[in-house]
């Protein structure tokens, strides 16, 4: 009876492992946008998105100055929250172009420098939206500013329906505060219907 118990247990699961990989796969397609958010059409000449929301500021130790381009005092920390801005996503792909809203919040250094998260939306020219959240670190080089997203969103409504979104936004800025930036948007949809 056991031998008998054991060969059938060993069916079962030769047989799963068979079927599983096809039940569980999901279509992979590799995309790639280029996100723009020049408010004051500094860095293009138009303006290209906006600013929804300001930020609140908070200034460890210190009181905000009230100047936007130097919120806190020279030397000191800057914790932004609550940004929201409207940036505008390119690509030949239909399911990455469109108008993107984005909350951004961070914790700068004295260099404004440091960790950066928040959420999104983006509606889709071509119908439906994605709705993710993001986080990386703002890396303050030489004259300008660097950061890595690492972003992931869930497809809502039009031929994303369902479907998961995983990409790293490959920002750069020459300002201290977000009034403008490019940023290149790499990565793949999952869709697994």
């Amino acid at each position: 009876m056991r031998k008998g118990l054991t060969s059938c247990l060993s069916v079962f699961l030769c047989t799963g492992a068979l079927i599983a990989p096809t039940g569980f796969a999901a279509d992979k397609f590799e995309i790639a946008a280029s996100e723009t958010f020049d408010a004051l059409g500094y860095l293009t000449g138009d303006v290209v998105g906006g600013f929804i929301s300001t930020p609140t500021v908070r200034c460890p130790g210190y009181e905000p100055t009230g100047d936007p381009m130097q919120p806190c005092p020279v030397g000191s920390r800057t914790h932004l929250r609550g940004t929201v801005l409207v940036s505008r996503l390119e690509s030949a792909d239909p399911a990455m172009a469109g108008w993107m809203t984005v909350e951004l919040n961070g914790n700068l250094d004295a260099r404004f420098a440091g960790p950066v998260w928040g959420t999104f939306r983006t509606e889709l020219d071509a119908g439906g939206a994605w709705e993710g959240t993001y986080q990386g670190l703002r890396i303050a080089e030489e004259g300008y500013w660097t950061a890595a997203l690492n972003v992931i969103g869930k497809g809502y409504g039009g031929d994303v329906d369902g479907m998961k979104l995983m990409a790293v936004d490959q920002i750069w800025t020459p300002f201290a505060i977000p009034i403008g930036y490019f940023g290149t948007i790499e990565g793949r949809i999952l869709d697994p219907k």
